[in-house]
């Protein structure tokens, strides 16, 4: 395989194998965050935390999600947006985590461990998934462009239908794209190996793990807060239960992601409730930079 002259010219991220090289990644952030020497547009990819979630048959750690967790929580308490794109990432990779060919998964995880940034496309309520069609040796995403957004991430992961009855998704590489609004309508081009088929109930996962790493997101805030203002008891209480929460949907993922066991739909939708309940009602009172 090609490797592109700018990924050869980048440093490869510092592997983190085990829990504790997360942790002390995140230390050493949280004191250049401090220091003022620390540049948020490019501190994913150089911290080797983009990577933690790669599952252990690909080559990645045996890291808990409640560690994951950790990382978008106290990240928020000093970027938001470096946060939020964290937390993004981890829902695309739980997206493509089931779906694809195995050839296809290690290729992507190759560019994580490369230090790029992940991205799942958000499609607006009640619009039709943009269409995958044959076009010679590749495939057009008919309207792709209508569904793309501005973004700083290297690709991005759309949900589209095609010509059978199996849901697919396709991976975009911003790098190589130029979609001016004058062109939303556009076709933009995919070819076969960032075309997926969309792995069972892919998509339920990755509401799940939005859910929680959403109320991760929201704790770090609600740390903030507390650093400045010490919390009422009622508010002292809400965030005992977000933090039950989070611990009861780390517990929850592990096993999904590790025994791989038959998905109970009702209970992730249950879950899916409760942190966004959680979320919400410490929320009330902290208000986040994240939507809701």
């Amino acid at each position: 395989m090609m490797v592109p002259t700018s990924d050869r010219l980048r440093p490869v991220p510092l592997a983190l194998t085990r829990e504790g090289d997360v942790v002390a990644a995140l230390d050493r952030l949280e004191a250049l965050a401090a220091s003022g020497n620390l540049d948020q547009s490019s501190v994913l990819p150089a911290s080797g935390l983009l990577a933690m979630s790669i599952p252990a048959s690909f080559g990645g750690a045996d890291i808990s999600n409640l560690i994951v967790a950790e990382a978008v929580s106290r990240i928020a308490t000093w970027s938001t947006a470096v946060a939020e794109r964290l937390l993004g990432h981890l829902v695309a990779l739980e997206m493509i985590r089931t779906s694809g060919s195995t050839e296809q998964r290690k290729a992507i995880y190759a560019r994580v461990v490369l230090g790029d940034v992940f991205e799942l496309s958000s499609r607006r309520e009640g619009a039709a998934l943009p269409r995958l069609v044959r076009s010679g040796l590749a495939f057009a995403l008919e309207h792709g462009g209508s569904v793309l957004a501005n973004s700083a991430v290297d690709w991005t992961i759309i949900g589209a239908s095609s010509a059978g009855s199996e849901p697919m998704v396709a991976i975009l590489n911003n790098k190589h794209l130029l979609v001016h609004d004058e062109d939303a309508s556009s076709d933009l081009t995919v070819y076969p190996d960032y075309v997926l088929s969309l792995g069972e109930n892919a998509d339920c996962l990755a509401r799940l793990m939005l859910a929680f790493l959403k109320a991760a997101y929201i704790r770090g805030h609600v740390n903030a807060q507390m650093r400045i203002n010490p919390p009422e008891p009622t508010i002292a209480v809400e965030v005992e239960l977000l933090d039950g929460m989070i611990q009861k949907a780390a517990s929850l993922i592990d096993v999904i992601q590790v025994d791989d066991p038959a998905i109970d739909l009702e209970q992730i939708d249950r879950y899916c409730r409760s942190l966004d309940t959680a979320r919400l009602r410490c929320s009330n009172d902290h208000p986040p930079a994240i939507k809701s």
